[in-house]
This record gives C-alpha cells, structure tokens and sequence, in this order.
C-alpha cells in the first residue's frame, strides 16, 4: 500500500483546521512584550508568563474599540480565537477584546495615555475655554440616582435657585459609561442650550473611575464647543479627563461651588455697578457743566456778535473807499479827457483856419505842401479855408530867406 505524500500547504490547512475547531474562543492573561503597530493600524505583541509566549494580533477594526494604551510590561485580559499563521509555523490569538489587568496595568495604560493625547496636545492651557461668571443654564451629566447629583443640586439650589440646571442621565461606571457620557456631551453641543457642561460623580478605585480614562471620552471632552467642567471622585482622584476639560474641580459638591455665584453676590454687584454708573455719570455730567460754563465765560469775554458787528461796519467802510477811490478815478479820468480834447482842438490844423490860415495841396493828388521847394511856378494847386477850397496855378516863388 502507497504511503500518501502531503504538501507542506496541506500540513499547514490541516494544522489550521483541528486548532480552530477543537480550541473555543479563550479568555487569556499574560504580560505584554513585542508591542508594535503596523503602518495599515494592526497590532502585534506577545503574551508571556513564565515558561511561555503566545503571540497575539488585534486587526485595526478591533483595535478602535480599545479604551487604553497599550504598553510592554502591562498584563492584560485578552480574549479571542486561536488560529495559526502558516507562514511561521506558529499558533498566535486573534484578540477580540481586552482588560487591564490589576492596578498595576491600568496605572500604565493610564500613563501611556496622558503621554500620548498630551504629546498631541489636548490637555495645554492654551486650548481651555473661559467658564462663564455669570450662567443662567447649567448641563450636568452625571447618574440620576448617585449622590453627586444630590449634592451638586442641592448647593445650587442654595446658592442661585434661578439657575436652570439640564440633567443628562449616564453611566459612570462600566463598560459602558464613556458610550453614555460621550452622546451627552454631543446632545448638549447640537442643543446649544446650555453655558457649560459638569462632568460628575462620586469618589470611587481606579477600577471603578476608569471610564473617565478612556480615549473616545477624553478627546470628546477636549472636542466640545462649550467649556467642560470635571468633577470626578474626590480630591486625590484624578482622571485624564480632568486634564482634557476647561475646568477641573476635585469633588461634586466643589464644582458647584466654584461654578455657580452665589445670588446675593450677584445682587450686590449689581447695586454697586448701578451705583459705579451712576456716579459716573454725575461726574460726567458735572464735568460737562463746567465745560458749558467754560464756553459760555469765553463767548461773553470775546463777545462774538459784537466782533462780527465791528467785522460788517469795517467791510462797509472798505466798500465806502472803495466805490470813493473809484469815483475819484473816474472824475480824474473825465478831467484828462476833456484836457486832451481841448487839447486836440488847439492842435487841429483846421481850428487855426479860423484865424485865416489856409491849407495849400499839390492838385490833384491832394498832398500837402510844406516847402517852397516841393512846388514849381506853374504848377496847379489847391487851398482849403475854413469854409471851402479853390485851385490856383503858382506864378511867383519866393523864399523868406532872401
């Protein structure tokens, strides 16, 4: 009879086909070593106790869901479906969920944690958001039946009972408090009806606080549009979510202390900012009287509508001189026109014709004769009186020279 050969893939399916269907899903605990993340989000590390190592995977949509940091040196509660991975020859878990496990490990997840989101800068001063001095609206989340509420609502009410305080019922403590916790901190943003947020509960083990510590929440806290106030535990308890939010106050009963101002103090403060405003404005007013006062002193001192008076009677002397100076022009201007026409009447030739004078002209070319020398004997000429002229031929030419 032939011996039957296998392939070494055949080896390998089998292999993988008895572990998973004989091996259920198990609950393992071990210390971590060999963490590491691939660039596509996948994790890999090892679970080791004293005389083994089991090698673990969380696939990247299974590694969303974990509320920690997970370090080397951390001992955990895995659980999951072993398979093997033939490329190795190895057996390794497919891890579906994880704890935390003993204080020890929570206590390095929560330091992995704050390294991490403060590294990445959610817990700096320069992100917190101004809590308002004076709220009218107030958003507490908190579990409706635990004494935070009791306490927080009871100092409010003595305090300032006008302040209207919305209540988000949520888990804190559990699996699934930080899911709870989470949808109120949104419903108060999409509402917008409220001017803070309290975060709230009682004191409690670190196992007991941890939904506080847990990423999703903690960013949904530094996320929030309105300022956050924690008041988780008591005063020696702290919380990542203490760093992340606008506030943190280190008891319930605190955190309505510090928040909500007493109405007295808020009655008091209006009657002496009245009072401040008031004074104020006596004083300015005051101080405007003096200034009306002031101006009014001026006006009679410099009398303007006198100096406006004096202003019109100079412009109308002006205008008295002037139209003066140029009717004294205009005088002397007549004056000089009838010099030079009488002038030009004593100048014209023909006024002295009067005298008897006449004017003799070469004939017919009517030019003037002024010499002896520009007439010949015998030559036409024509003389002009003072009533008329006639023509006459030269016969004698004397000079008066001789």
């Amino acid at each position: 009879m032939a011996e039957r050969i296998y392939t070494v893939t055949e080896i390998a399916r089998d292999i993988k086909r008895v572990v998973e269907q004989f091996i259920a899903p198990v609950w393992v605990e071990g210390e971590v070593s060999n963490f590491t993340i691939s660039r596509a989000g996948h994790i890999y590390f090892s679970l080791k106790d004293q005389t083994a190592v089991l090698n673990c995977t969380i696939w990247r949509s299974q590694s969303l869901s974990i509320p920690f940091q997970i370090v080397n040196g951390m001992r955990l509660l895995v659980f999951g479906n072993i398979t093997t991975y033939a490329m190795q020859s190895q057996y390794q878990l497919n891890v579906q969920q994880v704890r935390a496990a003993g204080l020890g490990s929570l206590f390095l997840a929560f330091e992995a944690l704050k390294k991490k989101l403060s590294a990445e800068g959610l817990f700096d001063a320069e992100r917190k958001k101004p809590i308002p001095l004076y709220p009218t609206r107030i958003g507490l989340i908190t579990s409706e039946s635990g004494a935070a509420l009791r306490d927080f609502l009871q100092i409010s009410r003595r305090r300032n009972p006008s302040i209207a305080i919305y209540i988000y019922p949520a888990l804190v403590q559990g699996a699934e408090a930080a899911a709870t916790i989470i949808a109120g901190i949104k419903l108060f943003n999409r509402l917008r009806n409220v001017d803070f947020i309290v975060i709230t509960r009682g004191g409690g083990s670190l196992e007991d606080l941890w939904a506080f510590n847990e990423e999703p929440l903690v960013r949904a806290v530094a996320q929030s549009a309105i300022p956050i106030v924690s008041a988780v535990g008591h005063e020696v308890d702290f919380t990542l979510c203490d760093f992340a939010a606008d506030l943190r106050a280190p008891t319930p009963s605190a955190a309505a202390e510090m928040t909500i101002p007493e109405r007295s103090h808020i009655l008091n403060f209006i009657d002496q900012t009245c009072n401040k405003m008031a004074q104020n404005i006596r004083m300015r007013l005051s101080n405007f009287q003096k200034e009306i006062d002031n101006i009014a002193r001026r006006l009679f001192l410099n009398r303007p509508l006198e100096l406006l008076r004096q202003r019109i009677q100079r412009i109308d002397d002006l205008e008295a001189q002037i139209v003066k100076a140029i009717n004294n022009q205009i005088q002397s201007a007549k004056i000089g026109l009838d010099n030079l026409q009488k002038t030009l009447v004593v100048l014209n030739p023909r006024a002295i014709m009067e005298r008897g004078f006449a004017i003799v002209y070469h004939w017919p070319d009517k030019k003037i004769i002024k010499s002896i020398s520009e007439v010949a004997v015998g030559e036409q000429v024509s003389v002009e009186l003072k009533d008329g002229e006639f023509q006459a031929k030269t016969e004698i030419i004397q000079s008066h020279k001789n």
